[in-house]
């Protein structure tokens, strides 16, 4: 792990990326800002997934349910458009990584 840390630039014995506390993105290089905004988009699409799935503790008499929280959405993502457009990020990176694989995923037997 030291290894790959000290070689990507970033902070040796740091639990999280130098950028995830920094206002801007000056202090990194590229190869962090990349993780950064790739971890950033992965998050986003993860509070997404919570924010369409939400259970409602308490409602339809006690119970509770699965529905959308556009609230919950907004409050987390709505403010904050960077994060939204790592999202965007993360799957360009994503498609871009299934089209290389594409012809050893057509090959695989999946059965």
């Amino acid at each position: 792990w030291e290894a790959m840390y000290n070689e990507n630039c970033f902070e040796v014995g740091s639990g999280l990326p130098r950028g995830r506390f920094r206002s801007g993105t000056s202090g990194m290089c590229y190869e962090e800002r990349v993780l950064y905004r790739l971890l950033s988009g992965w998050h986003a699409s993860t509070t997404i997934a919570i924010a369409k799935n939400f259970y409602a503790p308490g409602t339809k008499g006690g119970g509770g349910s699965w529905a959308p929280n556009p609230d919950m959405f907004m409050r987390s993502l709505g403010t904050h458009p960077e994060w939204l457009k790592n999202l965007h990020f993360s799957f360009v990176v994503m498609l871009r990584a299934i089209k290389k694989a594409g012809s050893f995923l057509r090959l695989y037997q999946y059965s």
